[in-house]
């Protein structure tokens, strides 16, 4: 990142003009973990949001987090927006919440994130200087919004009954609703019914059945269509896509036809992550190995749980963990797999290794939420044996390998940068179409 000091003198005082002219606005944006390092699917959302943003607004941003916030991350976050407050959640009191939403009837997600002093600095700022717009990302943060819209809430202010309501944008992400669903339809009694409980509790939420929303997002046109099977029609609902960092995931060489090393990377304590991987390492590998008795599978991320690093036993697994710099392992790849069996939205992780020029291999799940055709961009697979035909196909077919490469890097340059996915966001929240 340029400093402003380091830009010359001309290009410093067109920023300012420029800044001056744009921040006429002021949005707030809250997320439910902090929006960087942009190293997971929610952060790198939120992340680019609040870049694109800021360009239009004048952005209070306030999250919760349940790691610790290095001071650099702090910094950093404040260069980009006008205020930051960070609320530190507890494992422990975050449990508690859990539990005691669980056992009063509310739904979990908005329960447990939820931190009266966080709400009384969010009322503080509006006071001094108040909203015109807000960007709530996940259900898990729509309280807070609430202090700010919802009447209930407003009226213990005597300040607010002068202000405009401010504009409320609500981005799902993903329909969440539908993926307790899938936990509840996966699990066992009792969890079963705490995960069907937060399924019917949280498709409240996001119908609006408590809240005002100007607009909702969710992250693909499947998504989108999932709202409307499971929640309901909604004539604010609108497909924001996720993008790519070009320029930051750039094509990389061919590891060369002897490679047959291939590579998962996503943070692993996230349950899909960790379910997809396990299925991966217990009925693909031994397969694959029968096959290519040289055959690596490397499972790349932060936070492996025990069961993944039990995963290292497997003959061909190696469980390397967090790296400072997922794509050499990912150069080092013949091919970037995404055997998610529960994925909801689009796969950031998909997006990344195919800007560097890799073949990834994925599931029908992983595939759902991406532009891409199978057999030219991508590649799909569905049982075993079929993951197993693939991944062979990358190995011994190096010049379809790399056509196949090639096509993906030329796909997320046509259709996944940041700004033109999020660009029609910005109308969203500001409730009007935006020269941008």
């Amino acid at each position: 990142m340029t400093s402003l000091a380091a830009q010359p003198a001309t290009e410093r005082r067109n920023e300012t003009s420029e800044r001056s002219h744009r921040k006429v606005r002021r949005g707030l944006m809250l997320t439910h973990r902090l929006p960087y390092p942009p190293d997971r699917g929610d952060r790198i959302r939120s992340f680019n949001m609040l870049k694109l943003l800021s360009r239009h607004f004048e952005v209070g941003i306030a999250c919760t987090s349940e790691e610790n916030v290095w001071l650099q991350h702090h910094q950093l976050l404040h260069t980009i927006a006008h205020r930051v407050a960070i609320q530190p959640i507890s494992d422990t009191y975050s449990k508690i919440r859990s539990a005691t939403a669980l056992l009063t009837g509310r739904p979990i997600t908005p329960f447990t994130f939820f931190r009266q002093g966080r709400a009384d600095t969010i009322v503080q700022w509006h006071e001094q200087e108040p909203f015109d717009a807000i960007m709530t990302v996940c259900t898990g943060m729509v309280p807070y919004a609430r202090l700010l819209i919802d009447p209930r809430y407003t009226k213990r202010h005597t300040f607010m009954a002068n202000l405009p309501t401010p504009r409320h944008v609500l981005d799902l992400m993903d329909v969440d609703s539908v993926k307790w669903a899938t936990y509840a339809k996966q699990s066992w009694p009792p969890m079963s019914w705490v995960y069907g409980a937060e399924a019917r509790r949280l498709r409240r939420v996001e119908a609006g059945r408590y809240d005002t929303f100007d607009a909702l997002t969710v992250v693909s046109e499947a998504e989108a269509q999932a709202y409307r099977d499971h929640v309901g029609e909604s004539d604010r609902l609108h497909a924001i896509g996720n993008g790519v960092d070009l320029d930051y995931f750039t094509p990389q060489d061919d590891p060369g036809s002897a490679c047959h090393t291939i590579c998962f990377v996503g943070v692993l304590n996230y349950r899909p992550n960790a379910d997809g991987v396990t299925w991966f390492a217990q009925r693909v590998m031994p397969l694959l190995r029968q096959r290519v008795p040289d055959a690596t599978f490397q499972i790349v991320g932060r936070h492996p749980t025990p069961k993944i690093e039990e995963l290292a036993n497997i003959e061909g697994v190696d469980v390397v963990g967090s790296v400072p710099d997922v794509r050499s392992y990912i150069q080092r790849s013949a091919a970037v797999i995404a055997p998610l069996r529960i994925a909801r939205g689009v796969q950031n992780k998909v997006l990344e290794a195919m800007a560097c020029q890799r073949v990834v291999v994925c599931s029908p799940e992983a595939h759902e939420g991406i532009d891409a055709v199978d057999g030219e961009q991508l590649l799909v697979a569905h049982e075993p044996e079929q993951w197993v035909a693939q991944l062979r196909d990358v190995f011994d077919k190096h010049e379809r390998r790399q056509r196949i490469a090639a096509a993906a890097r030329q796909c997320v340059e046509r259709t996944y940068s940041w700004e033109q996915r999020l660009g029609p966001l910005v109308d969203l929240v500001a409730g009007e179409p935006v020269d941008r």
